[in-house]
């Protein structure tokens, strides 16, 4: 299979829609979240809306301060749009 686009917008908006049920699940803000890995709100906000291409580090401290498994934030359908027919 070839890929066209590394960036896969409908992946990144599942990973993203994780990360927050994920995070609202431990009770814990975008700006608890972002200062406990080093980073900010602003950050993880623009990570739960698919807007960045998060790096396998950032998942990996979400995942620490989760307390979760890394395999946990991967536990999610890709929905794919419907091309249009033109």
């Amino acid at each position: 299979m070839y890929v066209q686009n590394v960036v896969d917008k409908e992946f990144l908006i599942a990973l993203g829609n994780r990360v927050r049920e994920l995070r609202l699940q431990k009770n814990i803000t975008q700006e608890e979240l972002g200062f406990l890995i080093g980073n900010s709100g602003k950050q993880i906000g623009r990570i739960e809306r698919g807007e960045n291409n998060v790096s396998s580090c950032m998942l990996y401290a979400i995942s620490k301060i989760l307390k979760i498994q890394l395999k946990e934030l991967f536990d999610f359908e890709v929905k794919k749009k419907r091309k249009s027919k033109s």
